[in-house]
């Protein structure tokens, strides 16, 4: 019984792998039905199944390709909102490490200049991080 289990589980995980992969290659509302079939597939709870079946057939009553396509374009918007703040945050954390090693250079600390450098690093190194995202 368990040698059943352990090798039915990977099979279940590999078929919703396959079936995701397949989601993607869709768009609009074709995806959108279809990500929700995988979801349904991996519910065992009634009450879950039931709200996901409902999600299902609101989906194909009321979904049109422009609305997905708008809502994807907000999130995308929203999403480089988000990262452009990061930016922000990170280039005025680069600002004031940079003074700071300034004054710590001229007051001769250089375990200070060497935190701040590093410091300056990092935040350069997150910068590039976010805008290859």
């Amino acid at each position: 019984m368990k040698k059943t289990i352990l090798t039915v589980a990977p099979l279940i995980i590999l078929a919703q792998v396959v079936s995701a992969q397949s989601c993607a290659e869709m768009s609009g509302c074709a995806k959108k039905v279809c990500e929700l079939e995988l979801k349904l597939k991996g519910v065992s709870e009634p009450h879950a199944a039931a709200r996901i079946k409902a999600a299902i057939a609101e989906t194909k009553a009321n979904c049109t390709d422009g609305k997905v396509a708008s809502q994807d374009a907000a999130k995308q918007s929203e999403h480089q909102m988000k990262v452009d703040h990061k930016i922000n945050d990170a280039k005025e954390d680069i600002a004031e490490a940079q003074m700071k090693k300034q004054k710590a250079q001229a007051e001769g600390k250089t375990d200070k200049v060497m935190k701040y450098q590093h410091k300056i690093e990092e935040k350069q190194m997150k910068i590039k991080h976010l805008q290859a995202q």
